[in-house]
């Protein structure tokens, strides 16, 4: 019997499979030791959209708690440019306290009545809480952020090792960067490290993380190693997909299984929603070139739905032009393109398409398409 799709796409969906992830399990595995033992050393994990940073994440997460470890993830919510500095540390608390695996909303836990003491009332329980607070006040926002994690941790102490907070997508934050300055001071300062167990693990889009790779920056400079996921090889690319569909009763080709890697370039995100299209046209339980481009038409559509239409909202006339006078397998050379398409200025467009990612200069006048099923949906348009 067929059993229902395996492929995940969608992003936030926790995998069927994980694989390929040793090197950061690992890491991750020794982070977690070391902060037991008191030596905290708080990171980042970089990688470009659908690159699995999510699914890593909550990965994570499952590893501490059978670690005896309390953790805790949520995704950065995107905070306007003119919120208060309270306000955004009032946010990160009650995240932390609507997806910690703790109840601290009761009266006489510390975190209550030292909330309680900066004048802020605390509404409702669990993922429900919320914090209500005379705006005319004014509250030193790291010294809260510092009493909160202070008593978050003298709460939960013991009960667990060690706190992990697992932050996804940072990026969402960029309208509130000294965010992250007053994290790295609460962070560095000594009542949080001589007297609390909370190890932070950041996650970002390699763009999102930008501003603090700067040498020498001190954001940068504290959030470290800066771990980036690079797409799978074509090993492990097979591999998944292998591991996914085992068991199913669906089989795909050799052919079909090369083409996935092919197009996609070992990016999760396109694996998982080429192999869902593919799945849902198999025959008989197969899936051979013979049900390949129905099946790719069907990830192109869902591809553009969800991702690629936002991108071609901005794309000129010309440069579609360009793209369609491009070789999606090959290096394009200037003088190549210059012969296929008609265009006047050519250079100004192709920097164009460069500066917006859609092409990428590998020398002087030669240019790839790096994403192929991005290519495949403009060539189609």
């Amino acid at each position: 019997m067929i059993k229902p799709n395996p492929f995940t796409p969608k992003s936030g969906l926790e995998p069927k499979v994980f694989i390929n992830r040793d090197k950061e399990i690992s890491f991750f595995n020794k982070r977690i030791s070391e902060s037991k033992q008191g030596n905290i050393n708080h990171y980042i994990i970089n990688g470009i959209w659908g690159s699995g940073k999510t699914s890593l994440l909550r990965y994570f997460k499952l590893i501490a708690q059978e670690q005896k470890c309390s953790a805790c993830y949520f995704l950065a919510g995107d905070l306007p440019e003119n919120i208060s500095d309270i306000e955004i540390n009032i946010h990160i608390v009650q995240s932390i306290l609507r997806n910690i695996p703790h109840n601290l909303s009761k009266k006489n836990s510390r975190l209550f009545k030292s909330i309680r003491s900066f004048g802020i009332q605390v509404l409702g329980s669990g993922f429900n809480i919320s914090f209500e607070m005379d705006k005319n006040k004014i509250i030193d926002s790291q010294i809260f952020l510092i009493d909160g994690l202070l008593n978050i941790w003298k709460d939960i102490a013991e009960y667990t090792d060690l706190l992990v907070i697992l932050i996804d997508d940072i990026q969402n934050y960029s309208k509130v960067q000294r965010l992250f300055t007053t994290l790295k001071n609460v962070l560095s300062d000594k009542t949080i490290i001589n007297e609390t167990k909370i190890l932070f693990i950041l996650s970002s889009t390699v763009e999102g993380w930008k501003p603090f790779i700067k040498m020498n920056h001190p954001i940068g400079r504290f959030f470290i190693p800066r771990m980036e996921l690079i797409n799978f090889d074509k090993e492990n690319t097979i591999k998944l997909v292998n591991a996914v569909i085992k068991d199913t009763g669906v089989i795909f080709t050799a052919d079909v299984k090369e083409k996935i890697f092919q197009y996609t370039d070992g990016h999760l995100f396109q694996i998982h929603a080429l192999g869902r299209a593919l799945y849902d046209n198999h025959k008989n339980g197969k899936v051979t070139d013979t049900e390949w481009e129905k099946g790719f038409e069907e990830a192109l559509f869902y591809l553009g739905t969800s991702v690629y239409e936002g991108i071609v909202t901005g794309i000129s006339d010309n440069e579609i032009k360009i793209i369609n006078g491009l070789k999606l397998f090959e290096n394009n050379k200037i003088r190549d393109i210059n012969r296929r398409v008609n265009i006047k200025s050519i250079n100004k467009y192709l920097r164009r398409l460069v500066d917006k990612g859609i092409l990428k200069a590998i020398s002087r006048g030669e240019y790839i398409i790096p994403d192929k099923l991005l290519g495949e949906y403009l060539h189609r348009k």
